[in-house]
């Protein structure tokens, strides 16, 4: 593309344009405002939807997320217990049973009540409520349903008990009576237990009630802690204008008794087991179809990636200085009073193409320049770009109004500004900043760049915003300043993108690489890249430096037009940079390869290859691992499609050939055994004659495979430029030539997808607005033997906008990831890989009589303890219930909820920011600790492990320590979930508590730190730990983690410091350890090595324990703690020279950063180990490190 300098004539744009602009995302209809071509059906009423809801899922607010993720199995659920539970004195008898069902829904779970009885107007209305009952007899009842082997009870009974004067102790005895039988009736399940609703009646009922209630709570939180129980405390959240009848709730009692549930059920919900398979029920049968109508923002929105992938990194430059080119060199003419200098007549474009078939990125740019007679008359000149390594032909004089298919010749001066403008010529730049192949018109100042899109087609155009389409002239880059004449617009690294480059004073370039981005509106990401070309020893050269693609890379070479006395050298610096031209996201590929009828996640390279599939194991957002694959296929991935061509339900990969459209088949030979899939290469199957190939946009393809005719087979379909249609249909008989299917509609195919909406079996024309997401849907009416209206062979039915607009459309996918043969609407971060999906439900499969959506019930939250242990122990086997209460200093029970997921309790003088950065580093530490080859089958030859424990080429680590470095760190490992039962301090009065690790707080102020252990400074960089272990300070009874500021206010969770330092940071800084010192996660596996009960259980008896050794290198300093990287290389090359892992073993920063250098190598853009800093072998301890005991 041409990069012409604001140059030329200085004038004031004043004149106003009147350049076409148009709120159409992809400009004017061919067939008039709002109309379309005779293929389309136009429906009445609200079956084609023009007004929309803003976001696509239920919850209306585009961003909803649950708090509890739902698994991907039913929640088979008893409602047992009285006339509450039945639902009398609602006002449609299901009481809270509806309500909590469509709230359960909507968190993503998938419900089935069960029970004996059916109450209610609901559909799913089994239950086991028996008015009247009391304890006793509702334990009876419960005997109806066990056969049903509800996976989760819930209990509310006891309310008849006090009605009728019953003793409250003998109705708690008979609870835990039942209880006791639903544990050993139903081992693997979850029960609820509610307290009762407040009474309107007469005193003793009240005291009865409140009495009750507090036995259930200690039932649930003292005689059954640790088991599989949750408790929802109704008595304390319901008021009394809530019941109706003084007994019964109303129906808005009922909907906050569905919220008091649904609180109980998420605090256990990760403990919650799949229902056994019993061969009466049939949990699905509540589903009633998949193939109704989409209705727009009725969606159910998960998160289903977390983020994987691989992109290409930052955009790092790498250079080959080239020297000076003769054939470039420009005699100098006489000046005369033209503007400017003669290098702003000096330019690189592609005049000439040599060979027409060759691709895009090979082009090579001509020298173009111009000399000025004494009448300012320009003549125009080009040296042709010869190749053989940088080599220009003869000068020739050229037309500017050639018209030959390469770069354009833009006249300032002459161009239509879009709107009122009184800027001047040289803030022009033409550019292609959205990567869509054409030049988008910018305007620049010191502060930004505000530019107008170029939507047209052909020689056509027409202008829109960045943000909006209908905005002209919006922002898309402010963020670097500097004087104008500084700023080139142009494509450094071959995306096809324009980057922004500001061209210093001595010439040096300071770079912000241009990327796919995400957000509404077009407007990109920008990724600093930092000052990527040193520049040259002179100054004043800014004029100087042009770019161009001298060698044919696609990248832009650096080009300094160094002025000699009679004429300009061209010194060429060829561009061997790379990086910033692949996104995470770009790799996707959904599609179903094993026949389950969901689609699958293959990532596939840009060059072809393909190495993982995420396999749909419908319990987002994880995915299956479990399935090989092995593929590799000519790239690039544009021209890659996964579709069934052989009608078998798995999908198979086709290779499109740019040139002819010939698709070349790998079928798919999946092996559920081996759990492989493989693919035989069985040739060309279709010459389909389709030469559209694809643009330089990742979604610009000109063909696309979807299944149109319905007989499970995916057809070619060829997309014009334009818009317009052909297809081939692929029958068992042969490919059938379909011939148009789809009238043009000016709509750029970029934002054309094909994907099956309703379930009909065939895959419908989904349109994208490029800037919001907002779909409509053109509904596939099949194949018309006789031809549709207008002559198309199918014909399509405007439903409307059916997809709320959620992100940009280039973030955006169609999928069946439900299953349901119904395409799911997938936003996609290009950055991350994260995506959530808006899941495209019906009725029956959604909500209980609607679709999914979210019943808006009242708030409620409760601060009731809960303890969950991480195994919920089998009632009958269990020897010796209940465990007894942890209980604080001042002996008051201890607040459970913080055990939950951890080992860590108490948190004393925790502020609400401290408790969550603890609780997130002690997740991270998990995540450290599992890593790959570190918990078990440490690479002993690896760079980490010499150079944090010494190992070297003539001296090796000895297996005895070996056995200890890899113990430390699978222990790590354990610290998470693992319980040891077989050992504990034989002092302990409960051995089991041992196990616990009390966590205190230094804020500054002393309150958490009396004995100032922390030595807490006023600025934590100065100096001081992060966290310290110690022993509980009265009767040692558990460790105690004494977590400091520095913590918090230096320490970061990895995933903020892991984004930080990938799209802040150089890949030097990246490279560099200290900048990834302060991991949260490395904190806490600091002082996890400290904790010996955990280190070196008495069953194994293993290994020296692990402290923070004292070394003295001999510079009058005395000993200091071998704290941080450097302490911790230099003590490994100690050990190295004598022998190695003898101190580092003992050392815990050593354990530490290895396990950072891990974190590192796998998660950082380079994928490499960082190596810095480096310390030279002899720089180690004078003397030989100590324990802190001994020195």
């Amino acid at each position: 593309m041409c990069r012409l300098h604001p140059i030329l004539w200085l004038a004031s744009l004043s004149c106003l344009v009147a350049a076409d602009s148009w709120s159409s995302p992809d400009g004017p209809s061919l067939y008039g405002n709002g109309s379309y071509a005779t293929d389309v059906l136009m429906l009445a009423g609200n079956e084609t939807w023009t007004n929309y809801p803003d976001n696509e899922d239920s919850a209306g607010n585009g961003t909803h997320t649950f708090k509890k993720r739902a698994e991907d199995f039913y929640l088979r659920i008893l409602p047992l217990g009285a006339s509450i539970t039945r639902g009398v004195f609602s006002s449609d008898n299901n009481g809270y049973r509806k309500a909590l069902r469509e709230q359960l829904r909507f968190e993503g779970w998938k419900v089935n009540m069960v029970g004996s009885k059916q109450d209610g107007t609901m559909a799913d209305n089994d239950n086991e409520g028996h008015p009247g009952a009391w304890v006793h007899q509702v334990n009876e009842k419960f005997r109806l349903s066990s056969n049903q082997e509800p996976n989760l009870v819930l209990v509310n009974a006891g309310t008849n008990d006090c009605e009728n004067r019953q003793d409250p102790e003998t109705t708690i005895k008979n609870m835990r009576k039942m209880i006791d039988e639903i544990f050993e009736t139903l081992p693997d399940t979850t029960v609820i237990l509610s307290s009762l609703v407040k009474s309107g009646k007469d005193d003793g009922i009240k005291a009865c009630a409140a009495a009750v209630s507090q036995g259930y709570r200690n039932l649930v939180y003292t005689t059954y802690r640790g088991y599989r129980i949750s408790y929802a405390n109704i008595h304390d959240a319901i008021s009394l204008n809530l019941i109706g009848d003084g007994t019964h709730p109303t129906d808005e009692g009922y909907r906050l008794f569905a919220s008091v549930w649904v609180a109980a059920i998420n605090r256990i919900a990760k403990k919650i087991k799949p229902p056994p398979n019993v061969e009466t029920v049939n949990d699905a049968e509540v589903t009633k179809t998949t193939k109704c109508q989409k209705i727009p923002g009725t969606a159910r929105r998960v998160q289903t990636q977390r983020g994987s992938g691989h992109d290409d990194g930052n955009y790092v430059h790498d250079r080959v200085e080239r020297g000076i080119i003769e054939s470039g060199k420009i005699i100098k003419y006489t000046r005369t009073s033209a503007p400017g200098s003669p290098t702003d007549y000096m330019f690189f474009a592609n005049i000439v193409k040599g060979d027409p078939n060759s691709p895009r990125s090979a082009s090579l740019d001509d020298l173009v320049y111009a000399t000025i007679d004494e009448s300012q008359e320009l003549t125009w000149m080009y040296r042709r770009n010869l190749g053989a390594g940088g080599s220009f032909g003869p000068t020739v004089e050229f037309t500017t109004d050639l018209n030959c298919g390469v770069d354009d010749t833009i006249n300032h001066r002459d161009l239509q500004i879009i709107g009122p403008s009184e800027r001047t010529q040289r803030e022009v730049r033409m550019a292609d900043i959205d990567g869509d192949g054409r030049v988008d018109f910018c305007l620049i100042s010191d502060d930004d760049v505000k530019c107008s899109r170029n939507g047209g087609k052909g020689d056509d155009h027409f202008w829109q915003g960045f943000q909006t389409a209908s905005g002209i002239r919006e922002t898309v880059f402010n963020a670097r300043s500097g004087p104008l004449s500084g700023v080139e617009l142009a494509d450094l690294n071959g995306d096809y993108r324009a980057d922004f480059l500001y061209v210093g004073d001595n010439g040096n370039v300071d770079t912000y690489i241009n990327q796919r981005g995400s957000g509404k509106g077009i407007v990109p990401d920008w990724r600093k890249a930092g000052v990527t070309h040193p520049g040259q020893a002179a100054t004043g050269v800014r004029g100087n430096i042009k770019f161009g693609r001298i060698y044919g890379s696609g990248r832009l070479d650096y080009i300094y037009m160094k002025e000699e006395e009679e004429w300009f050298d061209m010194i060429v610096f060829e561009n061997k940079g790379s990086g910033g031209t692949r996104r995470k996201g770009d790799g996707n590929f959904y599609c179903d390869m094993r026949g389950t009828g969901a689609d699958d996640l293959v990532w596939i390279y840009y060059d072809g290859r393909v190495d993982e599939i995420n396999t749909n194991i419908h319990s987002p957002p994880n995915w299956g691992h479990d399935t090989s694959i092995t593929l590799t296929v000519p790239g690039p991935r544009t021209g890659i499609h996964l579709a069934d061509w052989t009608g078998n339900g798995r999908c198979d990969v086709l290779v499109q050939n740019k040139a002819t459209g010939a698709l070349t088949l790998y079928e798919n030979n999946y092996d559920a055994g081996a759990r492989a899939l493989t693919f035989s290469n069985r040739g060309v199957v279709a010459n389909t004659g389709c030469t559209e190939g694809w643009g330089v946009g990742i979604f610009d393809r000109g063909m696309r495979l979807a299944d149109i005719d319905g007989d499970g087979r995916a057809d070619p379909i060829c997309i014009e430029i334009s818009g317009r249609m052909t297809a081939w249909l692929n029958r068992q008989s042969g490919l059938f030539d379909a011939g148009q299917i789809k009238f043009a509609e000016s709509w750029d195919r970029a934002n054309i997808r094909f994907a099956d909406v309703e379930n009909s079996g065939r895959a419908d024309i989904i349109w994208m607005n490029k800037y919001t997401g907002a779909s409509t849907v053109f509904k596939n009416n099949g194949y018309q033997s006789g031809g549709a209206a207008g002559g198309s062979s199918f014909s399509w039915t405007n439903r409307g906008v059916l997809y709320s607009g959620v992100d940009r459309g280039e973030c955006l996918y169609f999928a069946n990831l439900g299953g349901l043969g119904r395409a799911d609407l997938i936003e996609v971060d290009p950055a991350t890989n994260a995506a959530y999906t808006n899941f495209n439900e019906c009725n029956g499969s959604g909500g209980d009589d609607g679709a999914v959506s979210d019943p808006g019930l009242p708030s409620y939250s409760t601060n009731d303890p809960l303890i969950l242990w991480d195994y919920a122990p089998v009632y009958a086997q269990d020897s010796n219930p209940p465990y007894p209460p942890l209980k604080n200093e001042d002996e008051s029970d201890i607040a459970i909820e913080n055990l939950r997921e951890t080992r860590l309790f108490g948190f004393y003088q925790c502020d609400a920011e401290t408790f969550s950065n603890i609780k997130n580093g002690w997740r991270d530490f998990n995540r450290l600790s599992l890593m790959d080859r570190l918990s078990s089958n440490i690479d002993w030859n690896s760079q980490g492990i010499n150079e944090f424990f010494g190992q070297g080429d003539k001296k090796t680590l000895s297996d005895d320590k070996k056995k200890q470095i890899q113990n430390i760190f699978y222990y790590t490992s354990q610290m998470w979930t693992h319980w040891w039962t077989d050992w504990g301090p034989p002092n302990y009065i409960d051995s089991w508590q041992y196990l616990w690790i009390e966590v205190s707080c230094s804020l500054g102020d002393g309150s958490g730190d009396p004995e100032n252990y922390c030595g807490d400074k006023e600025n934590p960089s100065d100096g001081g730990p992060a966290a310290l272990i110690t022993w509980k300070w009265d009767e040692n009874r558990y460790t105690r983690a004494l977590v400091c500021r520095k913590y918090t206010t230096l320490g970061k969770d990895l995933d903020d410091l892991t984004r930080y330092m990938n799209t802040e940071k150089t890949a030097e800084d990246r490279l560099n350890l200290t900048n990834w010192e302060h991991a949260r996660g490395g904190y806490w596996l600091h002082e996890a090595t400290h904790m010996d009960y955990f280190m070196n259980t008495p069953s194994s008896g293993s290994g020296p324990v692990v402290r923070d050794l004292l070394v003295d290198y001999s510079d009058g300093r005395g000993d200091r703690k071998a704290y941080g990287i450097g302490n911790a290389k230099q003590l490994a090359n100690y050990d190295r020279y004598f022998t190695p892992g003898e101190y580092t073993q003992q050392n815990s920063d050593n354990y530490r950063f290895y396990a950072m250098s891990k974190w590192v190598e796998a998660n950082s853009v380079e994928r490499t180990y960082p190596y810095k800093p480096s310390f030279n072998p002899v720089a180690m301890p004078a003397f030989p490190p100590k324990v802190p005991d001994e020195g």
